[in-house]
């Protein structure tokens, strides 16, 4: 998207809901007996994935006309074993308060998300949950995908943090709602408290102390009854999504911006503090409390800004902030000094490093010094005129779509998917307030895109054929089902009347195949399928059938290629890879139903043993054993139909092509 400049931003507006409230109002009302009924619930993919995540595991939550949602609360130890993977996309939030939340349950759960989440460590909130009994197995450093089997004995802790964290400090406040006695965290400086006021406003005792040090403990005994009660949870407009508007409005000259029901809890409200610091117009008007939480309205006029110095302890209270402060910083007059953004590092993307290259990149001067960014103002309008790498960080986007707003040259953001995680209207809303953004897909022809190659593999009957020919079919690829290879090398054999165990049969088989051979119907036969696996395990078949299959892939036309080994050695380039798995009895139910359909008489118990062999089989071959490859997206479909499946995979590819919708 490209963000020209902008005569003036004006308008009256309510924004979305806060993201991190949001999260919380799902959660925190999935353990409070009863109906709440929540308005106000940003509707973005990070939230969407936490409802998606606790539906998985057993809570009852509807999304309801006019943006209601409506949550079935299960109560303190209601939550069941889901059997999917959790897949949390871009939201780490999401991802270490249920780690928290699940930690009580003594049942193991597998959580992953996108490449940025994947990315990004756990062990901060890794530790105190081990401490109170969870077990977590994840990748080095500390990275999903990970598995985290929780204890029916979870025991409190007293722990401090080695680093002021909301996340950190919520994760173990919801482990501490299940386990006995009282669980404390002592923070050494006050962070985000919504978890705090969304418990007490939900009837929980809480208590909060600030100590002799400047730290603050925050105590919670486990165990609390509440009564059973329906319930209404208002979320307040999203103060980090503002902060865009604001900062907008006061670097557009000519511009006016009143923003209502905008959350201003104290430890949320850094930026504007700075902000007014800086020279910023900005003024605070029916203050009140809904829900637990400050909420005011906010007027907000263009002013010329000078540059401060931030001091590090009101990191906590800003941290989401940085990105566009630096951006206010660029505007405005002198240097802005910033100190202890160490957490920027560990963001959705080294926000830090981002920053300053962006801001490089449009001609201003930034630079790090440890923890500390620098940025020098401009004495005008900053050039501009750059392409940012997001690095898929929607408040880098976001950022530099503002920056384009008031630069003498327009700026582009190379991919703006990402800021459907936080804020999903901010385009429409920004250009109804008088802003310029522009969608450049519709200039890029379809010819400038490579073909895709897709790669998907899985064990069998995870159904993974049937997806593979539906997105061959919607994106206009050329589609091979490489288990086919095999089904013709082992008809060859059957009905040359030579066993699948003659491994010389079968290399002379796979190297006279074509592709009429993978149109013959007797491919479909069982005992062809039986054949087929042995054919698959000898190395000199799947030598022969490997350049085959790479000469399809890389035809140029593009191509959906699925089977077992396709993203680790067919096509380790791929340009997406998926694993498509099911449990042994839910694909055993599938392949019985489908040999009925077809007229074939067969025992569910011989599919299911049959299914069991083959797994052990592709799992144990000496050369490319069944597994997903590192960078596979794995999906698993024992509770999904295939449309469901469609649709996921589907939404992972247009996240990074959005242009191949058309």
């Amino acid at each position: 998207m490209r963000s020209s400049d902008t005569a003036g931003m004006k308008g009256d507006i309510i924004i979305p809901g806060d993201k991190s409230i949001s999260h919380r109002a799902l959660m925190l009302s999935s353990q409070a007996l009863g109906t709440t009924t929540i308005s106000g619930l940003l509707e973005g993919d990070d939230v969407l994935n936490t409802a998606r995540a606790l539906r998985l595991l057993g809570v009852n939550i509807k999304q309801k006309p006019h943006h209601i949602w409506e949550v079935q609360g299960v109560g303190i130890g209601g939550l069941s074993e889901s059997d999917s993977v959790l897949d949390m996309g871009n939201s780490g939030t999401s991802t270490r308060l249920l780690m928290g939340l699940l930690t009580p349950y003594p049942f193991t759960s597998f959580f992953t998300g996108d490449d940025s989440l994947r990315s990004r460590p756990m062990a901060r909130v890794s530790t105190p949950l081990a401490m109170m009994g969870a077990k977590i197995v994840a990748r080095t450093g500390h990275k999903l995908p990970l598995a985290l089997t929780g204890s029916s004995d979870c025991m409190p802790i007293e722990y401090r943090l080695p680093v002021a964290s909301a996340q950190v400090k919520s994760a173990i406040l919801l482990a501490g709602l299940n386990s006995p006695g009282i669980t404390k965290v002592i923070e050494p400086q006050p962070t985000r408290d919504h978890t705090e006021n969304m418990l007490r406003y939900l009837g929980y005792k809480v208590v909060s102390t600030a100590m002799d040090d400047g730290a603050v403990c925050v105590a919670l005994p486990g165990y609390q009854k509440i009564p059973p009660r329906d319930r209404n949870l208002t979320v307040p407009g999203d103060p980090s999504s503002a902060a865009f508007l604001m900062v907008a409005a006061l670097i557009c000259p000519h511009s006016s911006l009143f923003l209502r029901n905008i959350c201003v809890n104290p430890l949320r409200t850094g930026l504007m503090t700075t902000l007014m610091e800086m020279g910023a117009n900005i003024e605070f008007r029916n203050e009140r409390e809904v829900a637990g939480e400050k909420v005011a309205d906010i007027l907000v006029v263009s002013s010329q800004l000078k540059g401060v110095t931030v001091p590090a302890a009101r990191a906590p209270s800003m941290i989401d902030e940085y990105p566009i402060l630096a951006v206010a910083a660029a505007f405005a007059e002198g240097v802005t000094v910033m100190h202890g953004l160490s957490e920027l590092r560990v963001k959705e993307s080294d926000r830090l490093s981002a920053i300053i290259e962006s801001l490089d990149a449009c001609g201003v001067e930034a630079h790090a010094e440890g923890d500390t960014l620098h940025v020098k103002g401009s004495q005008g309008k900053p050039r501009g005129g750059a392409t940012i790498a997001t690095h898929f960080d929607h408040r880098i986007a976001m950022s530099f779509l503002v920056f384009g707003m008031a630069s003498a040259q327009p700026v582009t953001v190379d991919d703006a998917t990402s800021i459907q995680t936080s804020f999903p209207n901010f385009v429409h809303l920004f250009n109804g307030l008088g802003a310029n953004i522009r969608d450049l897909r519709p200039l890029l022809p379809a010819a400038n895109h490579q073909p895709l190659v897709i790669a998907i593999d899985g064990p069998a009957a995870s159904g993974k054929g049937t997806l593979a020919r539906r997105l061959a079919e919607y994106f206009n690829l050329e589609y091979m089902d490489t288990g086919s290879l095999y089904r013709a090398v082992g008809m060859k054999i059957v009905y040359a009347g030579k066993e699948p165990t003659d491994a010389t049969a079968a290399e002379e088989a796979a190297r006279s195949i074509d592709v009429e051979d993978l149109a013959n119907p007797r491919l479909r036969q069982e005992r062809i399928g039986q054949a087929a696996s042995v054919v698959s395990a000898f190395p000199q078949v799947r030598q022969a059938l490997l350049e085959f299959q790479r000469d399809f892939a890389g035809s140029g036309r593009g191509a959906v290629l699925d089977g077992r080994d396709i993203g680790t050695v067919v096509c380790p380039d791929a340009d997406f890879k998926f694993f498509i798995t099911a449990t042994l009895y839910a694909r055993a139910k599938r392949r019985h139903r489908e040999l009925q359909g077809q007229g074939i008489e067969v025992i569910f118990e011989s599919v299911l043993d049959d299914l069991r062999e083959r797994d052990e089989r592709d799992e144990k071959r000496s050369v490319a054993p069944l597994k997903p490859s590192e960078d596979a997206f794995i999906i698993d479909s024992s509770a999904h139909d295939a449309d469901g499946v469609f649709e996921t995979v589907r939404e992972v590819i247009l996240r990074k092509y959005p242009a191949l919708a058309a």
